[in-house]
């Protein structure tokens, strides 16, 4: 061997026993997180879902036509995240190389695909099988049941993720057809006769308990039929949209890992697009109306924005309602239905996020900036109180729960995660003091103190579902909530400046 192999062969030893390396230590840290995270955590989701409370809550004769809505807007939801970020998708620079090439696009995006595939189908397919595997544990169903609706979990992952494609690859008809099967998802769930009919409506015929299996090669023939589609739906992806949304998504991750969430979110939101030639700023006889005129038109420039927000917060409304229903983990129905009030309340609070940005300056508007704050929270709140109370008084009485009780403590609920969103509005850079390592025994909690102040306002809002939930055994808690963040919120003001 010559001087110049042997030198060779040194170096690309050496880069390959220190790839490996690295490999080595990458693997040995995602078996540590997963030993110390993940496993603690899939046991108590596991313990949950075998519990007297959550056995019921799967067993109960509402169940299939829930599963059958939650797969709709699964559906529909792929569409919708496919215009902004789509599945097949690589780094900026490889995105462009081999977008701008000869090369099909179903060979050269494959990759990504079907790794985003594997995600969203696991995710199914574990979510199916601890629903199945619940009720087999009590002995409900047999335990073929589970291998059954395991199967269906899958099949409809894949089916959620040629959706998700299609919306990558037709950006313009994603939007009315995802509202076509939120709104079909809806009848159908509602109509349970409707159901054979549907794709949608056969994952609840399948659901464990139900003894249908002929629906399995009907929905096997969809999944087939749509994974057949993908092909031609990769070979349609344009060069532009490919590289902006590339762009955009490295934007956005380099903001979340810098823990600026707010701003990460902002890049995904939509530029408003109608009724620009309508004046927005209009003269009234009360400064508030002029306010709540603004927000209004403001936000009906944004009309996908809107309506998403508004079929969130109705959403929210039925979880807090079932929350109060006999034998149901209320507080986790109202956790859950926090945090989609605090996101439902992103497009409605603009105004809010604008009152903030300029409240450290000069007044610009010849009002004082808690005046200026107070207007723009009139058309949130207006908005809050005319949908949950809506949909509470709705679906109170189609499902035989007492109203009252749900209604005030859903307006609670909207209140807090209103100002949990000034509050998160008012919050600026992360503190440099933040970065100073906290070593203990444990290891360094620098880190989770940063996150729990990157999500902060999330928390508190998931917080106060959880004990508007329990108002009625523990009123006090809803109080220790409150008075926290009124305290986080007066203190940020103050320091606006």
């Amino acid at each position: 061997m010559s001087t110049r192999t042997g030198a060779a062969f040194t170096i690309w030893r050496a880069r390959n026993v220190r790839t490996l390396g690295d490999r080595s230590f990458v693997v040995y840290m995602a078996f540590m997180v997963a030993l110390v995270t993940v496993i603690p955590l899939v046991r108590a989701v596991w313990l949950s879902a075998i519990s007297a409370e959550g056995v019921a809550l799967f067993a109960a004769p509402a169940a299939p036509g829930v599963t059958v809505f939650i797969v709709a807007g699964l559906w529909a939801g792929g569409l919708l995240l496919g215009r902004d970020r789509g599945p097949a998708m690589l780094p900026p620079f490889l995105n462009y190389a081999l977008a701008a090439s000869d090369l099909p696009r179903s060979d050269t995006f494959r990759g990504p695909l079907l790794r985003a595939g594997a995600l969203v189908t696991a995710l199914t397919m574990i979510v199916a099988g601890l629903v199945a595997g619940s009720l087999t544990s009590q002995g409900l169903v047999s335990p073929l049941s589970v291998v059954a609706f395991t199967l269906v979990g899958a099949m409809v992952g894949t089916i959620a993720t040629v959706a998700w494609l299609a919306g990558q690859a037709f950006p313009r008809p994603a939007v009315p057809v995802a509202l076509g099967l939120i709104v079909a998802g809806a009848l159908s769930a509602v109509v349970p006769a409707a159901q054979p009919f549907t794709p949608w409506g056969w994952v609840g015929i399948a659901y464990p308990g139900n003894a249908a299996p002929h629906v399995l090669p009907a929905l096997l023939a969809v999944t087939a039929a749509c994974v057949a589609s993908v092909p031609a739906l990769m070979n349609r992806l344009g060069l532009m949209e490919l590289s902006a949304q590339a762009a955009r998504w490295d934007a956005a991750t380099v903001h979340a890992a810098g823990m600026d969430f707010s701003t990460a979110a902002s890049l995904y939101q939509v530029r408003p697009h109608l009724g620009r030639g309508i004046r927005a700023v209009r003269a009234m006889r009360r400064l508030s109306g002029t306010f709540l005129i603004r927000d209004v038109i403001g936000a009906a420039r944004t009309p996908g924005r809107f309506i998403v927000a508004v079929l969130a917060l109705a959403g929210a409304g039925v979880l807090i309602t079932f929350a109060f229903a006999p034998a149901t983990p209320g507080w986790l129905l109202g956790a859950a239905a926090g945090l989609v009030i605090f996101a439902a309340l992103g497009p409605l609070t603009d105004g809010i996020r604008h009152a903030a940005s300029v409240a450290s300056d000069f007044p610009l508007y010849g009002i004082s900036d808690e005046r200026l704050l107070a207007n723009h929270l009139i058309f949130p709140l207006a908005v809050i109180v005319l949908v949950l109370l809506t949909a509470v008084a709705i679906c109170s009485a189609v499902a035989g729960i007492g109203p009252i009780t749900p209604i005030l403590s859903s307006l609670a609920v909207g209140i807090l995660a209103l100002f949990a969103r000034v509050s998160n509005a008012l919050k600026g850079p992360l503190p440099p003091a933040l970065l100073t390592p906290i070593p203990t025994p444990m290891g360094d909690l620098g880190a989770a103190i940063r996150m729990t102040w990157a999500v902060d306002s999330l928390l508190i809002a998931g917080l106060a579902g959880a004990a508007a939930a329990l108002v009625l055994h523990t009123p006090t808690l809803l109080i220790g909530v409150a008075a926290p963040l009124a305290g986080v919120v007066i203190s940020r003001w103050r320091c606006r400046g």
